[in-house]
């Protein structure tokens, strides 16, 4: 049986655990033996009582450094000699909305014959070609490596989100990849021919819509509905709540869509807030 570690990494303004971390968590039971919570924000004590329940650590830490930091905190505390895999997730998306361990299942049938070492969700080419970061699986000779030591310990507290992003998010392939690792995506790239697709752009408060290469712009969030469809098993939070609601495309589908695997009842506690 394959031991894996998952952390997820979380930041709440309000002081708590949200519905949707606490599934998330939920969710990854069937794939992880350990899980810990890193919360960026302060954890009121009734919210921490229900993330031990469901967790095996929780950590609270100071907001600096975005998910990274956090990631690298907790890691810190870990023997990376105990597990197979590695799993990196943090509160920027909203499920699993399919079971994980079907996922996990497919991708351990892919490696034999891709021969990865570490895997994500989507590939981006924004910046440079990398996984996105809101879910990584890390393999035991990737954790065990120089290379990922010496990733870690280069990670430092950035507030800039776009720093971080162009150091760490997009870094971290490149650098593991350099250290002689390869990687893949559960979600393939559309075909060459599907690529190119009429984007909106916000140009001085307007909306343009152009030609773009799908794959240089954020896939998650701008054609998650069809991800969904093709089993995709995350929606990006900011769908729901913050400064992607624009985009959000029929909700009742993707609702219908995952509603035999996911339960939304309590996720309707976090939209309303």
């Amino acid at each position: 049986m394959t031991r894996r570690l998952a952390i997820l990494q979380q930041f709440d303004p309000a002081g708590g655990v949200p519905h949707y971390i606490r599934a998330h968590l939920e969710g990854l039971r069937p794939v992880a033996e350990r899980i810990v919570l890193v919360s960026n924000s302060p954890v009121a004590a009734e919210d921490r009582a229900v993330a031990e329940a469901i967790c095996d650590a929780v950590i609270e830490r100071p907001n600096t450094g975005w998910d990274f930091a956090g990631w690298r905190d907790a890691l810190a505390l870990e023997d990376m000699a105990q597990w197979d895999e590695v799993i990196l997730t943090n509160s920027s998306v909203i499920g699993p909305l399919f079971p994980l361990a079907s996922i996990f299942a497919e991708m351990d049938t892919r490696r034999e014959k891709e021969a990865f070492d570490f895997w994500g969700m989507v590939f981006s080419r924004q910046i440079r070609h990398h996984l996105q970061s809101y879910f990584f699986v890390f393999s035991a000779p990737v954790i065990r490596s120089d290379a990922w030591r010496s990733f870690w310990r280069g990670v430092a507290d950035i507030d800039d989100k776009d720093e971080v992003i162009a150091r760490y998010e997009a870094g971290i392939t490149v650098a593991l990849a350099s250290g002689g690792f390869s990687y893949a995506a559960y979600m393939p790239d559309p075909p060459l021919a599907r690529r190119i697709r009429i984007c909106d752009w916000e140009v001085l408060g307007k909306r343009i819509h152009i030609p773009f290469d799908c794959t240089r712009v954020n896939r998650t969030v701008r054609w998650h509905d069809e991800l969904v469809e093709q089993g995709f098993p995350y929606l990006k939070a900011s769908l729901l709540w913050g400064k992607d609601t624009w985009r959000l495309k029929d909700f009742d589908r993707i609702r219908d869509l995952t509603a035999g695997t996911f339960d939304w009842s309590a996720i309707e506690r976090d939209m309303q807030k």
